[in-house]
Formats: C-alpha cells, sequence, structure tokens
C-alpha cells in the first residue's frame, strides 16, 4: 500500500436531510432562457445515476482503508451522494410533469454506467478485479473534480441571481454544490490510499473528460428537443453566450482548464474550492436551514438526542 498523506479538510461533515417544493418552479426556470435552463437541468440526468456508482465504489474500497479519520469520512460521504441523487430525481419527476420524460435518457446512461462504473467481469482473475475497482476509484475522483468545480462555480457565480432564476433552484444547485466542495477530497484519499497511481488517474481523467462533456451536451440537445413549449436546438454560440452572461462555466473551462488541473502529478482536490466558503452556504442556505429546524423540532419532541445538525444526518 503506497505511503501517501492524506488531507482531512476537504471532507464531509455530514447528511443534510434538506427537502424542496419544485410546485412553483416554471419550466424555463431561468425566465426567457431555455438554452441555459435545460443545460443546467442535465445535471439532474446526470447525477443521480453517477452517484449511485459513486457509492458503490467507495464501499467496495472502504474494506482496504485503514486510515481511521479517512474511513470515518466513508460514511458521511455516501449518506451525503445518497441524499443528492434523490433530491434530483425528484426534480425529474416534476420534468414529467412539465411533459419532459427523461427516461429514456436516464436508461441508456444507467446502462453505460453499469459498463464502465460497475462490476468486473465474473471471468476476471482477481488481480484484474482488483485494477477495475482502482480504475473505478480513478473514474469517480475525476467526475468528483468536475463536480467540485461546478459547485465553487455556483457558488461563486451571480449570473443565475442576475437573470433571476427561480430561487428554489439556485438554492438546491448552490447546496449540493457546497457539499461537494465541501467532500472534493474524499474519493481522491480513498484512490490515493488503496492504489495511488498516477497513470491510472491520468488515464482515467482523459477517458471520463470527454464522455462527462459528450453526455452534457446530448442531455441537453435532448431535453431541447423534449420541450413541448419551444422550437429551437442546441447551438454552441447559445452556450458561448451563456458563458459571458455568467449562466453556465464556459466550454474552454469544461473541456480543457479543468481537466489540465486535475492532471499535474501534485494536484490535490484541496487546492480547489474553498471549504470555508462551502460551510458558511450551507449555514445560509433556506433549504438547509428548514432541515437543521426540522432536527431540532424532533429533538424537542422526544427524538434522538444529537445536535440538531446530526439529528438531521
Amino acid at each position: 500500500m503506497p505511503e501517501v498523506e492524506l488531507h482531512h479538510d476537504g471532507h464531509p461533515q455530514y447528511r443534510r436531510m434538506v427537502r424542496f417544493d419544485w410546485s412553483k418552479t416554471p419550466l424555463h426556470w431561468v425566465p426567457d432562457d431555455p438554452f441555459s435552463t435545460h443545460m443546467i437541468n442535465v445535471l439532474h440526468l446526470l447525477l443521480p445515476e453517477g452517484e449511485r456508482h459513486f457509492i458503490k465504489a467507495v464501499l467496495e474500497a472502504s474494506s482496504m482503508v485503514d486510515d481511521p479519520e479517512l474511513e470515518a469520512s466513508i460514511k458521511p460521504f455516501i449518506q451525503q451522494e445518497s441524499w443528492h441523487a434523490w433530491a434530483h430525481q425528484v426534480v425529474l419527476d416534476r420534468l414529467a410533469e412539465q411533459g419532459i420524460d427523461t427516461r429514456p435518457y436516464t436508461d441508456r446512461l444507467g446502462r453505460v454506467l453499469s459498463m464502465t462504473l460497475g462490476d468486473p467481469p465474473r471471468w476476471f482473475p482477481p488481480a484484474m478485479k482488483r485494477w477495475w475497482l482502482y480504475r473505478r476509484l480513478a473514474d469517480v475522483a475525476a467526475l468528483e473534480h468536475f463536480t467540485a468545480m461546478l459547485g465553487q462555480w455556483v457558488l461563486t457565480n451571480r449570473g443565475l441571481d442576475y437573470a433571476r432564476a427561480d430561487p428554489m433552484m439556485l438554492d438546491l444547485l448552490r447546496w449540493h454544490g457546497a457539499e461537494e466542495v465541501e467532500h472534493r477530497a474524499l474519493v481522491f484519499d480513498v484512490y490515493q490510499h488503496v492504489c495511488g497511481s498516477y497513470l491510472i488517474r491520468a488515464f482515467s481523467m482523459l477517458f471520463t473528460a470527454p464522455l462527462f462533456i459528450g453526455w452534457w451536451v446530448a442531455g441537453a440537445r435532448y431535453l431541447m428537443a423534449q420541450d413541448p413549449t419551444i422550437d429551437r436546438k442546441w447551438r454552441w454560440r447559445d452556450w458561448l453566450w451563456a458563458a459571458r452572461e455568467y449562466r453556465l462555466p464556459g466550454p474552454w473551462k469544461l473541456l480543457v482548464t479543468t481537466p489540465l488541473r486535475y492532471m499535474r502529478p501534485r494536484h490535490h482536490p484541496n487546492d480547489e474550492g474553498s471549504t470555508q466558503m462551502a460551510v458558511d452556504y450551507l449555514e445560509y442556505s433556506p433549504a438547509a436551514r428548514d432541515a437543521r429546524e426540522r432536527a431540532l423540532s424532533q429533538r424537542t419532541s422526544g427524538g434522538p438526542n444529537l445536535s440538531p445538525e446530526r439529528a438531521g444526518a
């Protein structure tokens, strides 16, 4: 097992059981901008499927982790990711009510992820099965690099506020983004602890980055084609315009600068994002605040004797 220094900043604290009411959220929650709306809506399609596989890979690797603090961080990571998947799945239910059936896309995505992030072929010898787990962890670490970057972007960017985006959707994106920033180092540290190969890590980024962007663009094309209220096609120039308006991260950031930063041999996720900024938003978030208040109410009415935050974990 490689000797590595583990950076325990960037690990999760606990799950926040937030809830959102989508009954008043319009289909185009960025007013008069279906392109930006659906580009971000793709995250609701990608993340539930992806995070289920993230959880499975980290769970399988947990038996190989013998660092007590790192091992203790795995449970809240899994709890956070499972709640993220649920929160985004509820948005897909809302889209179905608004006339957009996302199942053909998510079913296809699920089949692909089962091949790339699922169990190894049964005929693999033990050494190949171990390599398969290392590769899956490296793929998840690469994808977590993207989610942390997106989390930091949505926390610091105000373009969607200026566009008068739906506050409920903004809170979902920023709550999720803040937790991604908060736990941005966990999967990377697990990978470094059980494997640590730079070659596998670099290959995984080269493999996953174009697939991630490709599925994102394909998802936006799909949503716009299924939207019954518009007659528009997905266009690159619309993405460039939305990036100039700070409504989306630009293609250069996603396609070039984000992967290249990860490819540095000495890269560590704690070089990206700000844990303090993430925690500050989680203190401010209306949904997270409501979760704390529910937890406090349960505690005072005879629930488990836990802090309000951990009672909601």
